[in-house]
């Protein structure tokens, strides 16, 4: 693929994100609207998308007379594997930068859990299309299944009269939530169409193609309006911090990379793993810091430098991508 026409989707998600910006810098994009965008994202357009992607390919596969030279079992393997080695990656990471013992498990929560679908799902589209759409939700199920298991678990998440233990904090899990939200039920649809070669009526699927199409510009608004309202200066002040973002947006991607690269011979995948592993820390992160006491500032400070340092990271990481291909 072109560098040029990359880095051309890339300026469009950009400007997206400098508009909801501008929308939230003069109370047209408020706190409230927010809050609607997203409900919408995560229970309407997201999962639309979900499904699209799944019936795209699909579709592409019955064109080419191909069954898909991965299969969504092997992509989900990878996609664990993938989480296992975000993981391990976390920990070295850690003890590297001999961080406050107190803070430990949020970098921890910080480096695996990126923001897969605010930002992956816009940035895979754009570069890779629908291919790397398909690998994203895949791995964006998996995603949910270790934020709501291991996430859970590493940020404590065990009410405090049931204990410390691991096995009352793995019971502790809300494993309805986790399996019944629109995004996983859709992208277990998704995985029944394309497995089962399933063909949707054309005004549904021509819906679900609409109304996924809603979820870049939607996002990448709200992700801009969120960075409103943040003190810039007071974020940038904290070096240990800015040493965290550089090993965090860089280095670990492409350690990640040297990895991945000799194991995932796909020219698809193996980039979108790539490019989801330098995603900015998730939104998550602050939900569970707040659900599960954890330091509040320090999750928001993670989220705003790594999203904004991601304009930097992503180019980056693209052209590298890109250039050993």
């Amino acid at each position: 693929m072109d560098i040029t026409v990359i880095l051309e989707q890339m300026g469009k998600l950009f400007l997206m994100l400098c508009i909801g910006f501008l929308l939230a810098r003069f109370d047209l994009l408020d706190r409230h609207t927010k809050q609607k965008l997203t409900k919408i994202l995560l229970y309407v357009t997201t999962p639309m998308m979900m499904i699209d992607a799944f019936y795209d390919r699909m579709l592409m596969t019955e064109a080419q007379n191909d069954a898909g030279s991965v299969t969504v079992g092997m992509l989900f393997a990878d996609c664990f594997v993938f989480y296992f080695l975000l993981i391990v990656l976390s920990l070295l990471l850690v003890f590297a930068m001999r961080l406050p013992k107190a803070d430990r498990r949020l970098y921890i929560f910080m480096t695996v859990f990126g923001n897969v679908g605010f930002m992956g799902f816009p940035v895979i589209s754009s570069v890779y299309g629908t291919e790397g759409l398909f690998y994203a939700a895949i791995l964006n199920s998996v995603f949910n299944i270790f934020v709501y298991t291991f996430g859970v678990v590493l940020m404590g998440g065990a009410p405090a009269e049931s204990g410390s233990s691991l096995k009352k904090r793995l019971s502790a899990i809300p494993w309805k939530k986790l399996l019944l939200t629109p995004a996983v039920l859709c992208t277990a649809a998704g995985i029944v169409i394309f497995v089962c070669r399933i063909h949707l009526p054309h005004i549904i699927a021509d819906t679900c193609d609409t109304l996924g199409g809603l979820t870049s510009p939607l996002a990448m608004m709200v992700v801009g309006a969120n960075l409103n309202g943040m003190k810039a200066r007071e974020m940038l002040s904290d070096l240990r911090m800015n040493l965290y973002v550089l090993l965090r947006q860089i280095a670990l991607p492409l350690l990640l990379w040297l990895i991945i690269r000799p194991l995932v011979a796909h020219p698809v995948l193996a980039p979108t793993l790539l490019l989801l592993a330098c995603m900015p820390v998730a939104n998550t992160t602050a939900l569970f810091a707040t659900e599960y006491g954890g330091n509040e500032k320090l999750a928001s400070q993670g989220i705003f430098l790594t999203t904004l340092f991601s304009l930097v990271s992503f180019p980056l990481i693209i052209w590298l991508c890109v250039s050993a291909h």
